[in-house]
């Protein structure tokens, strides 16, 4: 893998008036640290560095070009954060010094290969739960990517954590955990007014109930009265 030169420099200064105008200059800030060694703030280029998530090439080892310390700013990007909403603008960025002789753990993609026979002839639906896996190994054999290929699972088939192989590597994750699935696929069942059948009384609200027997009892009782008051009912 490449190592990637980003254009960085040492953080003067503090506060968010600060930090407004400098990220308005094209600079992000960070901070870069690693064992053995002082955490020290400093600002990465904003361009070079949305070129290098742009690429895709966030797990690649980054070299810090710091005045002063040329030959030692080689690190891996630990943490990014950005603006949920606007994609090409970033907070602040961890990043991790690392030795070329000593293991690290970083993130890796996953990338999917191929489209599962359960799916293409059966219907089903491909379930990609994990995106990345953990892995340890020294900087210089840290993968891209890891490429799974799906192409072969029917419904019901899975690939865990436990079928995969880095090499040079060793994964951090759960060997059960699941990578890929194939499914069947889940019905939309819709729920369809019945019509109430002839001679019978369709369920109502309770709410129209109510009103329904509110209006009905007063007509019942009028009826009533008149029933009373009808002729040849005062006749003795």
């Amino acid at each position: 893998m490449d190592i990637i030169n980003l254009k960085a420099r040492l953080r003067t200064g503090s506060g968010k008036s600060y930090t407004r105008k400098n990220r308005n200059m094209g600079w992000i800030p960070a901070v870069y640290y690693g064992h053995s060694r002082e955490t020290i703030n400093i600002e990465v280029d904003a361009r070079e560095f949305a070129a290098i998530v742009r690429g895709r090439k966030t797990t690649h080892l980054i070299n810090l070009e710091l005045p002063g310390q040329e030959s030692d700013g080689r690190s891996v990007i630990k943490e990014i954060q950005k603006n949920v909403i606007k994609n090409n603008q970033y907070y602040h960025v961890d990043f991790q010094h690392v030795a070329m002789d000593e293991k690290i753990s970083v993130n890796v993609p996953i990338h999917i290969l191929g489209t599962a026979i359960g799916v293409k002839e059966d219907g089903g639906i491909l379930n990609h739960p994990k995106r990345t896996l953990s892995v340890e190994c020294l900087p210089g054999d840290i993968p891209e990517f890891v490429e799974i290929d799906v192409s072969e699972l029917k419904i019901g088939n899975s690939i865990h954590v436990s079928d995969l192989s880095i090499p040079n590597a060793e994964i951090n994750d759960s060997p059960e955990e699941v990578i890929a699935v194939v499914v069947h696929p889940q019905a939309v069942i819709e729920e369809v007014p019945v019509a109430p059948e002839e001679g019978e009384e369709g369920v109502e609200g309770e709410e129209e109930a109510e009103a329904r027997e509110g209006k009905e009892e007063p007509e019942k009782k009028a009826k009533k009265e008149e029933g009373e008051k009808s002729p040849g009912s005062d006749k003795k």
